[in-house]
């Protein structure tokens, strides 16, 4: 764990250590999204749910005695000695977002596992098995699914699957192939299959959760987008994307906040969470401010106060300088 957290101090910048815990445990406000996305951490967010702040202070205490991280009023930030630490190991985790798809994650893989293990059945005619998933939920997407199915499901689905599986990383691909259930074989489970430099916390949770991603990042039309539907929506902030859909139909930001009967915060949230999310977003739509002569860190460190602009631009503005000039 001690290492992991030395990793939110990646960039070197001074960093408010409250703040990434709140990222850690999936506190999903604009601050804390803009702070994870400033220092390179959004892709941890709510990764660990379970941790207690006792835990998270402590190892930041680690962190202070080996020396690897300085702190000062609240902000900490990585050493020298810090930096080489971080550089003589190296975790994968392309792919990783949890901000696109933490809350949909475990239900979308569970309801891919089980739709599996139906389909293998099915393909046999074999009725008599004990199903993996008899929870109300995952047994109703189920049957709504194959209510709506067209003839040649499973050659469908299973052409969709292959198609997967050979985008992805070979060790990710086995990793989760092998969790499959069905007719003649049975899957193991995550901690069985984990390479053993992930079998550790909290990489071992990171690794399961980079590995999904990777496949639900190739669902993008057919069989498994529509399985999952339901939970692609439910991931997204119903109340976000309709402020987005008035941006997109040509309202203004304040027709928006006449219709929906909004708090000007709250439309803030909206915007910075939809620019956060989706590289398209409009930013040619509103005022922004040119951070091409400051450093990295200046842009991020800026205060809003001190230009003539309103925050939700200003935050825009940062957002657009950092994905376009330095994150790429």
């Amino acid at each position: 764990m001690t290492f992991f957290i030395l990793t939110l101090f990646q960039t070197g910048y001074k960093i408010r250590t409250s703040t990434l815990y709140h990222l850690l445990v999936g506190k999903r406000t604009s601050s804390v999204l803009l702070h994870g996305f400033f220092y390179r951490n959004l892709i941890y967010l709510g990764s660990l749910p379970n941790l207690k702040e006792a835990t998270f202070q402590r190892e930041i205490q680690n962190l202070i005695a080996a020396e690897w991280i300085t702190t000062n009023e609240g902000f900490g930030r990585m050493t020298q000695l810090g930096s080489e630490q971080l550089s003589e190991k190296n975790f994968d985790l392309v792919g990783l977002d949890n901000l696109r798809y933490g809350r949909m994650r475990e239900d979308s893989w569970q309801l891919i596992l089980f739709a599996v293990q139906v389909l293998s059945y099915l393909s046999y005619g074999e009725k008599e098995y004990l199903p993996i998933e008899q929870r109300p939920f995952y047994l109703q997407q189920l049957k709504k699914w194959l209510a709506g199915s067209k003839p040649h499901l499973v050659e469908r689905f299973q052409h969709e699957l292959f198609a997967i599986f050979q985008q992805l990383p070979a060790g990710e691909s086995d990793f989760l192939a092998n969790q499959f259930s069905g007719y003649g074989f049975q899957g193991k489970t995550a901690f069985q299959l984990l390479p053993m430099k992930y079998q550790e916390e909290p990489w071992n949770q990171l690794y399961r959760q980079h590995a999904i991603d990777l496949f639900l990042a190739q669902v993008k039309e057919g069989e498994l987008a529509r399985l999952i539907s339901t939970l692609d929506q439910q991931n997204l902030n119903k109340s976000m994307l309709k402020t987005r859909e008035f941006f997109l139909a040509g309202k203004s930001e304040s027709e928006i906040l006449r219709l929906r009967h909004l708090k000007q915060g709250t439309i803030n949230d909206h915007f910075i969470e939809w620019a956060l999310m989706e590289e398209t977003f409009p930013f040619e739509r509103f005022q922004l401010v040119d951070f091409s002569h400051l450093s990295i860190e200046q842009v991020i460190d800026q205060r809003y106060q001190e230009y003539d602009i309103p925050y939700l631009s200003f935050r825009l503005s940062q957002i657009y300088h950092l994905r376009k000039y330095t994150w790429n």
